[in-house]
């Protein structure tokens, strides 16, 4: 999962400095703040255990791209050159597919993992997610309405239930 978390910062990096939208800006704030230190405590786990942090294969080889809601690197570069707003819309489109993609893989580690400390994360990885889908979702509702962030929006990120 660190891989796929490291996909959502490099993004998230990218719109925090083009972000105009107040909403996206502090959406794609909390992601690259969370899913980084995330990675940093999954890394942990893997030295603490005596695992490499890397391997021979490819990092979730086996794993089907689409499943996992990953971007492609056109897309994750587009991000860097689309005109502002629909950077915007796109990473939002993009975090979307992401987050329910982290949900499906953290609900398959609720079933094969057994250590306490994994379940345990992957749940919180699941709330977490699944309510940012559903902040994200309200944003671009609100942007295919033609609107400007509302408060709601606002209110919703604050709301956010992080570690």
């Amino acid at each position: 999962m660190s891989a796929h978390h490291a996909q959502a910062v490099n993004m998230s990096v990218t719109l925090f400095d083009r972000a105009r939208d107040p909403a996206v800006k502090r959406l794609a704030q909390d992601i690259l703040l969370t899913q980084q230190a995330q990675i940093g405590h999954m890394g942990g786990w893997l030295m603490a255990w005596g695992r490499p942090l890397s391997g021979i294969e490819a990092p979730m080889a086996g794993m089907h791209r689409a499943h996992m809601g990953l971007a492609s690197p056109e897309q994750e570069r587009a991000l860097q050159s689309l005109p502002v707003d629909q950077a915007e819309t796109q990473y939002l489109t993009l975090m979307r597919r992401h987050h329910q993609g982290g949900v499906a893989m953290a609900r398959g580690a609720l079933k094969r993992v057994q250590r306490p400390e994994v379940q345990a994360f992957a749940q919180r990885v699941i709330v977490s997610q699944a309510s940012e889908v559903r902040a994200i979702e309200a944003m671009l509702q609100n942007r295919r309405a033609g609107g400007a962030p509302t408060e709601e929006h606002h209110t919703r990120l604050e709301g956010l239930d992080h570690e």
